[in-house]
């Protein structure tokens, strides 16, 4: 009866395999195609909102004529299932490299319970002549990345590329590429090399396990002349993803991948394999080089407005273009043949804790005939909160501290954070500096909702003798997250200090109007800390820093237009407002 049983399975093997070996043999030898690809996923964009149901697109990159396509994909959930489905769409890549079609596979998926899980997808095969992979043409096409499912994420939304992974080298020509990454959600992303991977087994459940393609050599190992303007040999900036090979130097077909991971609050909540192709070709064409602004911070609801130019050492007309995830409402017109200009007018809708990146990419027009060739270049910009206008702070019974502020301009905010300090401080935030570091000396007092405008300090074990100062900032919603930049000091002495009828009677400006420099006289027990700049309206301009001269504070107004303001004086004894004209 045993015996019986393991024919009657060993029958049951035979035709499976049999017909398994037979299709992959066929398929294999007329399939042989796939040059890049990458997966995406956003959670459940529908009404119901599902935090256990994603929706994926898979994109390839290949080769294939019909009827050699690749008609359906099959995608590895990472739970022990998969889902077949055909292809959604088939266009011809825009940059016209070696006639490479554009595929795309979409597919939905609820998963059962929470936990970090590995997407895959394995494809028959990779295109054949690729010099870095051994007998490339047999090697299976093999991409995986990895999400979290977690309900308390919120949305969770995949990065995106925006660059092709199909990209064109001249040999001893610098080459760079930047896929141009951002994250809808605005979670930050760092980048690391990879070894691209090919199929290996499948594990208990069914989902297919990777290794490295058979003998595949680095880009590092095909060097060129080496130009000393760009790092040396093979390397890619962790923050923006850029890739630089200085230089290829042997001809032909090669291939790459690297991993972006995908962080938020700290803690990794995926990652990305991308899995790309360059091709290395001889031409006597020199890349443009692109001058671009360096890094820099704004504040939400100001312009950005700045030059990027280039230039083409062979003199070459140069097509100069940008791609980020602000383009549009940004614009990026062009001034003349060589610059173009960058304009973003932010809000607060575009605080995010991790910067923005643009890339910047000037394409020269060469004699026909000649291989056009690229110089990319990132842009980093964090967009951050403006400082909260804080008014007063007032001395109520005992150490009690009342500290009042003006309604938040951006609606789109989680907490207001309140911070103490006994006795004035130094610190004074420049545009990239938000919230309020430790090194400070300011004690977190409290975090109360975006729509108060007053907080009583009542903490215990106070002393009512000691001068109190605070400070507060926002914190922004996440997933984007972010805060805003301190607002300016304001200090409560205790029952000895000058109320503020009599503090204006010791205080004086001159001149006012003013048309470069205002002084500020003082009694000598009286110190002028900061000076908060509104318009009439009510709208923080600027802080000015007091100077102490023979003469009294030097206050330097010649960055203010014309016109009538309100300054807002803060001083070891209390808070006074005066107005002042500048008039020149």
């Amino acid at each position: 009866m045993g015996s019986s049983l393991l024919q009657k399975k060993a029958k049951s093997l035979f035709l499976p395999t049999f017909l398994f070996l037979l299709v992959f043999s066929g398929f294999s030898a007329q399939a042989t195609h796939l040059r890049a690809g990458e997966i995406y996923y956003t959670s459940d964009t529908t009404a119901a909102k599902n935090p256990m149901k994603f929706f994926f697109t898979l994109v390839t990159y290949s080769v294939a004529p019909p009827p050699f396509e690749d008609l359906e994909a099959t995608l590895y959930f990472g739970d022990c299932t998969s889902q077949r489905v055909p292809r959604y769409s088939r266009t011809l890549l825009s940059n016209g490299q070696n006639s490479t079609f554009v595929n795309t596979y979409r597919f939905e998926h609820i998963y059962s319970s929470p936990g970090t899980f590995t997407v895959t997808f394995v494809g028959e095969n990779r295109n054949g002549g690729v010099v870095n992979i051994s007998s490339s043409v047999q090697q299976t096409f093999f991409l995986q990345r990895t999400l979290t499912v977690d309900p308390f994420l919120g949305v969770n939304r995949s990065l995106r590329f925006q660059i092709p992974p199909i990209d064109v080298a001249v040999r001893n020509q610098v080459f760079v590429h930047n896929p141009g990454a951002y994250d809808p959600d605005g979670d930050s992303l760092s980048f690391k090399m990879l070894e691209p991977r090919i199929f290996h087994e499948n594990d208990a459940c069914g989902n297919p396990q990777g290794r490295t393609a058979p003998n595949y050599r680095g880009l590092e190992n095909f060097l060129g002349r080496m130009y000393a303007s760009r790092p040396a040999g093979l390397t890619l900036d962790r923050n923006t993803g850029q890739l630089t090979w200085n230089t290829p130097g042997v001809l032909g077909e090669f291939n790459i991948a690297f991993v972006v991971e995908e962080w938020r609050n700290g803690k990794q909540i995926g990652q990305m394999i991308r899995d790309m192709q360059i091709f290395v070709r001889e031409d006597p064409n020199r890349p443009p080089v692109l001058l671009i602004p360096r890094d820099t911070c704004i504040v939400a609801g100001t312009l950005l407005r700045d030059t990027v130019r280039a230039r083409d050492p062979d003199r070459d007309p140069v097509i100069i273009t940008a791609i980020g995830s602000m383009l549009p409402p940004a614009t990026f017109p062009k001034l003349n043949d060589t610059t173009h200009i960058f304009n973003w007018q932010t809000s607060c809708a575009d605080v995010q804790r991790t910067p923005y990146q643009v890339v910047f990419r000037a394409e020269d027009v060469p004699p026909a005939g000649r291989i056009k060739l690229v110089d990319l270049r990132p842009w980093r910009i964090t967009v951050v909160g403006p400082p909260p206008v804080l008014v007063s702070a007032v001395r109520e019974a005992g150490s009690a501290t009342r500290i009042t502020w003006n309604p938040y301009t951006c609606a789109n905010v989680k907490l207001i954070h309140i911070y103490r300090k006994v006795n004035t401080s130094s610190f004074v935030p420049d545009v990239c500096t938000t919230g309020i570091p430790v090194s400070a000396g300011y004690t977190l007092v409290a975090s109360v909702a975006p729509g108060s405008t007053t907080f009583l300090d009542n903490s215990p074990g106070l002393d009512a003798s000691q001068t109190f100062c605070y400070r507060i900032y926002a914190e922004f919603e996440a997933p984007a997250g972010g805060n805003s930049i301190a607002s300016s000091e304001v200090c409560s002495s205790g029952p000895t200090g000058t109320p503020e009828d009599a503090l204006k009677q010791q205080i004086s400006l001159h001149p006012n109007p003013a048309a470069s420099r205002i002084i500020v006289q003082t009694p000598t027990t009286v110190r002028l800390q900061n000076v908060q700049v509104f318009t009439f309206a009510g709208h923080s301009i600027t802080q000015l820093v007091p100077q102490k001269t023979t003469a009294g504070w030097a206050l330097d107004v010649r960055s203010l237009p014309d016109g009538l303001y309100l300054f807002h004086l803060q001083t070891n004894q209390g808070y006074i407002v005066q107005k002042v004209m500048v008039n020149r």
